[in-house]
């Protein structure tokens, strides 16, 4: 995790820029430098500028990538894209030297997004969830550099909807033979004789052709069909993903160089005369031991 101190122009002494003026791109001055922001390497990563009188002053970081060109004849720092009114209207987040005294790295470090944020592209300077400190935007440029781009294409993946298809539910009818077995009970004819009593049957006469008639019933089996709720389907959608693999060619540019003579020696981004003074081996040498009191060790204390 990144190492930062503030030193301020007390701290650094007679490498600072204390009593240069401030200006953006329109010529209007934003206030005057009050110290400068730097890495474990001693690399300058911002310059704190305050910004109004004696009775609202209000402190910014700047990101030292924004710095257009420093006239140290004049005394003057211009930037690049940020103006007086971006600090007027509250769209440029507002610094507090506090944090270093009470070792809040929390909130610098949600200082950073911010700041990035405001420059509209905060996703470009970050990597890995941490600010990308080899951006443009924390690496200033000499101010007789002619710069190149070189581009390269990049697939732009996108999806859309679109109707992948149709499902229809219907019902139909069809037919299959089934058998229920049911008891049945059916009455049949019993008939019973029994020796009579002997005794004379006084009044009655014997009768030629006289019949009982004894009604037989039978159960039958009666078919009626009822329908019934058999089951029910209910029908919804989920989506399921996978991953679809797509390819296509891109093309780069690529930096081609042409000296017959050996007149080209290739390195890094390069520094002006006071970025090297800042980022030199020994870095800038606090006067005082105040750096102690302003320095973020990873997010760990490190005040005496």
């Amino acid at each position: 995790m990144a190492h930062f101190t503030y030193l301020t122009n007390e701290d650094i002494g007679d490498q600072s820029m204390e009593g240069y003026d401030c200006y953006d791109s329109a010529g209007e001055k934003m206030g005057d430098v009050d110290g400068v922001i730097v890495d474990e390497a001693n690399a300058p990563r911002y310059l704190v500028i305050d910004s109004g009188g004696f009775f609202s002053s209000k402190q910014y970081v700047v990101p030292f990538g924004e710095i257009a060109r420093v006239d140290d004849d004049g005394k003057q720092v211009y930037f690049k894209t940020l103006t007086k009114d971006m600090l007027r209207s509250g769209s440029y987040p507002e610094y507090n030297d506090q944090w270093w005294e009470t070792n809040d790295y929390q909130a610098w470090t949600g200082h950073e997004r911010q700041v990035a944020q405001a420059y509209g592209h905060d996703h470009e300077h970050e990597r890995e969830g941490r600010m990308d400190y080899t951006s443009d935007l924390y690496a200033r440029q000499p101010e007789s550099t002619q710069r190149l781009q070189l581009m390269e294409e990049r697939l732009q993946a996108t999806k859309q909807r679109e109707q992948a298809g149709q499902v229809t539910l219907g019902k139909r009818i069809t037919e299959h033979t089934e058998a229920v077995n049911v008891p049945v009970r059916e009455e049949r004819v019993v008939i019973e004789r029994t020796p009579g009593s002997g005794q004379p049957a006084t009044g009655q006469e014997l009768r030629e052709g006289e019949t009982i008639d004894v009604p037989v019933m039978k159960e039958t089996v009666n078919v009626e069909k009822q329908p019934y709720v058999r089951e029910e389907v209910g029908v919804r959608k989920e989506a399921v993903e996978h991953t679809e693999q797509v390819q296509d060619t891109v093309r780069r540019e690529e930096l081609e160089v042409k000296d017959g003579e050996g007149l080209v020696t290739e390195t890094g981004a390069g520094m002006d005369e006071r970025q090297r003074r800042m980022a030199s081996p020994e870095g800038p040498r606090p006067t005082d031991a105040t750096e102690a009191r302003r320095t973020f060790p990873g997010g760990e204390s490190n005040r005496p």
